[in-house]
C-alpha cells in the first residue's frame, strides 16, 4: 500500500470537492477544504523529508522545501478559513520561497524526489482552483431584498399662541 500516493490523491478530491462547495456556498465547504488541505500537510510532514533524503538532496534545500510547503500550506488554510495569522504566514511563506529560488539557483546538488514534485503539483492545483473560482463567482450568495416595514409617524407640531 502506498501511503504517501493515497494521501496525494485525497488531498486533491477533498481539496477540490471542498472549492467547489465554497464556491457554490453549501454546508460542508470547510470540512473538506480542512482535510483536503490536511491530508497534504501529513503527506508533507510524513514522507516528503525522507523521500528527498533517499534521492539524494542537501540538508539544507530538504528542509527549506519542507518548510516552504508546511507554511504555504497553513498560509492558504488561514486565507480561505479568514483565522487570524493569515497575513503573517502568507509572508513567511514568500520568504521561504524566496529562499528556496536561491538555494536551488545555488545549489549543485538539485535532486528532489517524486514525492516533492507530486505535493507541490497537488498544492498548486488547489491554490489555482481557488483562485480561478473565487474570481468568477459573487462573493455572497443573492438573498432577497426585503422591504422595511412601514413607521407610523407621529404628529408633534408645536403650538404657537
Amino acid at each position: 500500500m502506498n501511503v504517501p500516493r493515497l494521501l496525494n490523491g485525497a488531498a486533491l478530491l477533498l481539496g477540490l470537492l471542498g472549492v467547489y462547495f465554497k464556491v457554490h456556498w453549501w454546508y460542508g465547504a470547510n470540512a473538506l477544504m480542512l482535510g483536503g488541505f490536511g491530508a497534504l500537510l501529513a503527506s508533507v510532514l510524513g514522507f516528503t523529508a525522507r523521500a528527498n533524503a533517499e534521492a539524494g538532496t542537501s540538508d539544507a534545500l530538504n528542509y527549506v522545501m519542507v518548510a516552504t510547503l508546511t507554511v504555504g500550506i497553513l498560509g492558504v488554510v488561514f486565507r480561505v478559513m479568514h483565522w487570524p495569522g493569515d497575513a503573517l504566514l502568507v509572508v513567511a511563506s514568500d520568504v521561504l520561497l524566496l529562499a528556496l529560488a536561491v538555494l536551488l539557483i545555488f545549489s549543485r546538488n538539485r535532486v528532489v524526489s517524486h514525492q516533492f514534485v507530486t505535493v507541490l503539483a497537488v498544492f498548486f492545483s488547489l491554490v489555482i482552483a481557488l483562485l480561478t473560482f473565487a474570481s468568477g463567482h459573487p462573493s455572497a450568495p443573492k438573498q432577497p431584498r426585503q422591504q422595511p416595514e412601514p413607521v407610523a409617524l407621529e404628529e408633534n407640531w408645536p403650538e404657537f399662541d
